[in-house]
This record gives C-alpha cells, sequence and structure tokens, in this order.
C-alpha cells in the first residue's frame, strides 16, 4: 500500500506548477465485471464474469491543448465465478489500484477522450465462497489470505489499462476502461519448481463521473 501512495505523489510532483494550476479532480463509481485467465500445462481457460464495484479520485493534467495526464485511487473488485447445475465457486477480491493513464482528447473542454496507461493494485481483502447442492458438507465460506504461501494469493497486481469515454461541457462524464493483468497472482509450490501454471486478473468497467474544474471563468 505504502509503495501505491508512494507512487502516486511523486507522479504528482513531477507535474509543472505552471500544469498543475490547470488541473482538475474529479470522482467516478460504477459497475466492474472480472475474471481470471487461468494457465496450466499449455491450456487456457477463463471463469465467467463476476459483478463487482468500482470507484474513486482522479486527477487529470493537461500536458497540451489535446493530452493529459490522468493518475487515480480506485477501490475495484476482481475475482471470478464458476457454476453449474449443483456448484458454485465465487471468488471476490478487494483491490486499491492506481492507474497511471496518458489521455487524448478530441476536443479540449469536451467530447470524446481515450487513453491508456500501466496500472498497480494492491490486495487488500478477499473472501471465496463455495456451495454444492449436492454435498452440502463441502461448502466453503472463507477469507481469503494474501502473501507468499502457495495457499495465499499476492497482494501486488501489475496491469496494463485501456479507457474510452465522453466528456459533457459541465464535467460530467461516462466511460469504459479493460483492465489486462500482467502478474500471476498465484503463487508456485517450492516442491514443484516446474509448474508453469498461471492466473491473472482482467476486467472492465463502466463509470459516471464527475470533474471539478480549478479553471475560473
Amino acid at each position: 500500500m505504502k509503495l501505491i501512495f508512494t507512487t502516486l505523489v511523486l507522479m504528482i510532483l513531477l507535474i509543472p506548477a505552471s500544469v498543475i494550476a490547470q488541473t482538475t479532480v474529479g470522482i467516478t463509481a460504477g459497475a466492474s465485471f472480472a475474471n481470471v485467465s487461468v494457465k496450466a500445462g499449455g491450456i487456457s481457460v477463463s471463469p465467467k464474469l463476476k459483478a463487482g464495484i468500482i470507484a474513486g479520485l482522479f486527477v487529470d493534467a493537461p500536458l497540451s491543448s489535446n493530452l493529459s495526464f490522468q493518475p487515480a485511487l480506485n477501490f475495484v473488485q476482481k475475482g471470478y465465478v464458476v457454476k453449474d447445475k449443483s456448484t458454485k465457486d465465487k471468488l471476490n477480491l478487494n483491490y486499491i489500484e492506481v492507474p497511471f493513464n496518458f489521455l487524448y482528447h478530441v476536443k479540449e473542454t469536451e467530447g470524446i477522450f481515450i487513453g491508456a496507461g500501466p496500472s498497480v493494485s494492491f490486495g487488500i481483502s478477499g473472501k471465496e465462497k463455495y456451495t454444492d447442492k449436492d454435498f452440502p458438507e463441502d461448502n466453503l465460506d472463507e477469507k481469503i489470505k494474501f502473501g507468499s504461501d502457495q495457499d495465499k494469493i499476492k497482494r501486488l497486481d501489475f496491469g496494463a489499462n485501456v479507457l474510452a469515454g465522453y466528456k459533457f461541457a459541465r464535467g460530467f462524464m461516462i466511460s469504459g476502461n479493460y483492465n489486462l493483468g500482467l502478474s500471476n497472482i498465484g503463487n508456485k509450490s517450492p516442491d514443484f519448481p516446474e509448474d508453469d501454471s498461471t492466473i491473472k486478473n482482467r476486467y472492465f468497467s463502466i463509470k459516471i463521473g464527475y470533474a471539478f474544474s480549478s479553471k475560473k471563468k
């Protein structure tokens, strides 16, 4: 968590004072739709999408009339759902995520914008719930542990983010983004160093937001 906040502060401090005077601060909230990519033995599978929430703050600093740098601090729910006729396995992972996006604005004050950038996430909590109608004695409901042990999930998650949206004249906006996890959040067993299996997060979200303009009218 300290790494995320330190990186965000350093990136903002590198913005020139003349640019800071023109920055806007905004809020966003919406829905996330997440799953994971699982690879093992050359085979790749993906569970069904799990709906969650995403919300946060962003700072938009103009770099030119059409380009801006937009770091954000978001709470986002990731995970997956696997189910059939009798069983259901739902994993919910809660992260604090910081994307470092660079945006292109078709118009300076309103209109379409697109962007991309890296992201870093920090796992704060999680829960797995497994239910089996035929064998209820196998039901599971437990908290996720983060760490380096085989039965835990890695806390840090790095990714690549792309987004697009539309900003209205009065500061309201609507946007969507896709985040592709680049880190293997699973831990390998020391007894099987040749294990090449990976588990990577990914999600897309739809958000509405509002930017508080710092420009004097």
